[in-house]
């Protein structure tokens, strides 16, 4: 069976594509790790102190971590911060720690311009989607 796409339905597929994309989850700690750091950078982030190098130099507990996956797309990149802290204050945390940001390659597909069969594969769509990972751990301040 062909499916013919208009460019407007093209249009909401994409876009519903890099909205899908997004996955942010909460990981509890089943047993909170203490720790006291000796600074760093730290900036707000949406109204919430996030460590971006070094740690806290005051006491702390890691309660958790949070893993944002998301399409590297303005739209996707644009509401990571609001949704990581308010996952990370709905949690009782009172900052963020950054752990990790990757960038790579996830997903392979494309706009179809004009017909696509039930036998396209998507290593034979032309544009690839590139995915952001970020890991934040969730702490309490003591």
């Amino acid at each position: 069976m062909i499916l013919k796409f208009t460019a407007q339905a093209a249009l909401w597929i994409i876009l519903a594509l890099f909205l899908s994309g997004c996955a942010t989850e909460y990981r509890p700690f089943v047993q909170p790790v203490y720790a006291t750091g000796a600074g760093g950078e730290m900036h707000s982030f949406h109204g919430m102190d996030l460590w971006t190098q070094g740690r806290p130099p005051r006491k702390f507990m890691v309660i958790g971590s949070i893993i944002d996956n998301r399409p590297s797309s303005t739209i996707a990149v644009c509401l990571q911060g609001a949704q990581v802290v308010r996952l990370g204050k709905e949690q009782g945390g009172d900052a963020l720690i950054l752990g990790y940001d990757r960038k790579g390659v996830k997903w392979h597909g494309g706009l179809p311009s004009t017909q696509i069969t039930s036998s396209t594969s998507p290593e034979t769509l032309p544009t690839s989607i590139e995915s952001e990972v970020t890991k934040y751990y969730v702490i309490k301040y003591l």
